[in-house]
Parts: C-alpha cells; structure tokens; sequence
C-alpha cells in the first residue's frame, strides 16, 4: 500500500482531531462496561465472578488481535481498519441491550475484541505518517490523552446514566455516530491526501528519513530480536500493570485497609493518581523534547526510581491514607511517563522499514495484557495473601523491568544507530 499524508496543514489538524475524538469514543465504550458491572451485579444479569471473568477474556482475546492489527495496518488502508472497528464495537455493545445470558454476553465481548484488532494500529500509523510533517511530532504526544479523555468519559457516564443498559445504550449511538461521521469525513480527508516521499516524523533527535519501505514484506521476526525488542515486551506488560493497576486497585485497597474510608470515598481517591498520570505525560515529553536517545535507558532510569515509592506503599493501613495516594499518584505518574516512551515514541523508530504500524499493535497487546494482570491477578494475590504481598510482587517486577531494559540496551542502541533502520 503506498502511504499518503496530509499536505494541507489546515486539513491535518481537522484529520487529527477526528481521529482522537474517534479513539476516545473507543475507550470510552470500552470502559463503560467496568461501569456497567455492579449494575448487572445488582439486577442479578451476572455475578461478580462472571462479569470478572468477561471483562478479563476481552483484554486477552484484544491483546493478540493487537498484533494481527497491527500488520494489517503496515499494509492496507488504516481508515478502513478504523471504520470496522467502530462498526464493529457498535454493534457489539447494541446486541449487549438484548441478551442477559452469560454466555451469549461473553461470545458478543470476545467479538467486541477482535473486531477493535486495527484501531489503535490505524490510529497510530495515521497520527506517525498520515499527518503534516510538522503536526507528527506533537500529534504522536497529544493522541496519548485520548485514551485518558475516554476514562475519564466513562466516569462522568457512570455518574449520570442509571442502570446497565443505559451504559450500553449511551456507547452503542455514540459509536454508530462516531463511525457514520469517520466515513463520510475520511472519505472527504482521503481525497485531499498526496503521496509521502520523504518521509519526516517530526521528531527533533531522529534522523530524517528519505526513503522508506511502503509495502513491507518478509518476516518480522529477525528485527524483532535483532533490535533488541523483544526484550522490552515484558517490561511494556509490567508498565501497563503500574499505570493501570494502581489506578483499578487503589479503591479497593485504600477501602479494605481503612475503617473511616467509604467505597465511594476510596473511588473518588482514584481521580488522583488518574490526574498524576497526565501530570507524567507531559513531565516525560519535556524530557523526551530536550535528550532522550535512548528508550532502554530511560525505562530502566525510571522503572528503578519507581522501586522506593512502591516499597512505602507496603505501609498501608499503618499511616495516613493521603500518603498512600500520594505514592500511588507518584508511581503513576512514573509508570504513565514510561508508557509514552514505549508506546508512541518506540515505535516510531520503525518507521523508515515500513513496520510502525505492527510495532503500535505488537505494544498495545503488551499493554493490555498489563491490563489483565493488573485486573486478574492482583486482587487474587490480595485476597490470599494480603495487599503488602501484591506491593511486595510489583517491586519485584519493578527490579525486573529494570534488569531486562538495561539488557535490551546494547542491541537497541546498535539498532537505532543502523543507517540501514534509522535516517537516511
């Protein structure tokens, strides 16, 4: 497929807000049914194991669909990958509305994720090659806020909308909306595209590229472990466990290890570290603007500054609950700076052999998988062992995240400095 981007800078900043608003949509419907879960509780459509267990073989059948994605987005069209998506997600949530079996509600989630298998990867080759050159580099930054836009979306739905079926009712016309309108506006955007050559990311410490492979081919497998990537796709899962986990467990564990505290209390707490986490996107963008050559060391930097603050959190229940959500908010906003390195920024670096795409979908199927661990596993952990014993867990992962960045560092640096992968 050749690439074509948006000459026109007035029509790439219209492309670009189209496409945030349209992934915000997106994660927005895909947090309303965490919202919707105590009303199924209530109304008895589902139990609590149940509805857990759905929530949980979305993100796993989304993870690997990531990468199929993600290939498909190095090849054919993203708009249309984004349209089936939305489409898809649209009329997943619309079925929910007549069913309450478990079973058919599960088999309509499971589609729900593999449908959504090329949105990010469409948005995120759109925002890297499809915008102004001058637009990428603040573009690939700003895209990391709709998905907070989206969460935060979903909050503010759970507070207005009553009942199960009204969270679902309100994500269903949203994204049919969402999907009629990224139609007829790409349509119209699509035509107003040029063919790319060269091809300029906008990003001040990488080379310039003046060719690059449009239609990829061959395997991805040797660059895979020849850049030292596949090294850092653990620590990409334990970054989304920091990030989100903190923000999904700290509720429930402020509530559980403070008698004064009330459920409602405890969620509001979570605003905090979510505000902290946008707080550590652009704190890591300043950075990223003035030095970051290397993305092996900056997570490894980070991950190990990280390790103190998790530690204190094992005094929960033993000192005053604002230092335990200061901590947290700390160890979010580190987690959530990272995850700007690793998410848009990595793969960016492969742009020039035609691969950002499958790279994006390869990331975000790591993230998710993050997602399912921090959702599933820790509050296993807790509840067989205590909450000290999932702190006690993450600062082990944390030690590990750093070990494995600084082992990926070597072939990374080598992989970044090839003329054959980078530049000219």
């Amino acid at each position: 497929m050749k690439n074509k981007y948006m000459e026109n800078e007035r029509y790439s900043l219209v492309l670009f807000f189209t496409v945030a608003i349209v992934y915000a949509i997106i994660y927005m419907t895909k947090n309303c049914y965490s919202a919707a879960m105590v009303h199924l509780v209530n109304e008895n459509v589902l139990t609590k194991s149940q509805t857990g267990t759905i929530n949980s073989v979305f993100y796993l059948v989304y993870a690997p669909f990531q990468i199929l994605g993600g290939i498909a987005a190095d090849k054919y069209s993203p708009h249309k990958l984004i349209a089936i998506g939305v489409l898809g997600a649209a009329i997943s949530n619309l079925l929910i509305l007549f069913v309450q079996n478990y079973y058919l509600i599960l088999i309509i989630w499971v589609f729900n994720g593999a449908i959504q298998f090329g949105i990010w990867p469409g948005v995120f080759k759109i925002v890297s090659q499809g915008l102004a050159p001058t637009h990428r580099h603040n573009a690939i930054f700003y895209i990391s806020f709709s998905s907070t836009a989206g969460l935060i979306m979903s909050y503010i739905l759970a507070g207005v909308v009553s009942g199960w079926k009204g969270n679902f009712v309100v994500s269903s016309v949203s994204l049919f909306v969402a999907f009629v309108v990224w139609v007829i506006l790409g349509k119209f955007l699509d035509g107003k595209m040029v063919s790319e050559d060269p091809v300029h990311h906008g990003i001040p410490h990488l080379p310039e590229i003046k060719k690059y492979e449009n239609n990829p081919s061959g395997s991805f497998a040797p660059i895979l472990f020849k850049s030292g990537l596949f090294i850092l796709l653990p620590v990409i899962v334990l970054k989304s466990l920091f990030a989100l986990g903190a923000q999904s467990i700290t509720p429930t564990m402020i509530f559980e290890s403070y008698d004064n505290i009330s459920p409602a209390v405890a969620s509001v707490l979570t605003i905090i570290p979510v505000l902290a986490g946008l707080a550590g996107k652009f704190m890591m963008q300043a950075v990223y603007r003035k030095k970051i050559y290397n993305e092996c060391m900056t997570m490894a930097i980070v991950m190990g500054a990280m390790i103190p603050f998790i530690a204190l959190i094992t005094l929960v229940g033993r000192i005053n609950v604002w230092y335990i959500v200061a901590l947290m908010s700390i160890v979010v906003l580190m987690a959530t700076g990272v995850s700007l390195v690793n998410t848009p920024y990595l793969s960016m670096r492969f742009v020039k052999i035609g691969r950002n795409g499958t790279v994006s979908g390869l990331v975000n199927a790591m993230a998710s998988l993050g997602i399912v661990v921090a959702n599933f596993v820790s509050p296993r952990i807790a509840d067989s062992y205590g909450w000290n014993a999932v702190i006690i867990a993450w600062i082990g992962f944390a030690i590990v995240s750093v070990v494995l960045s600084l082992l990926a560092y070597i072939p990374w640096r080598k992989f970044i400095k090839n003329p054959k992968y980078q530049g000219e």
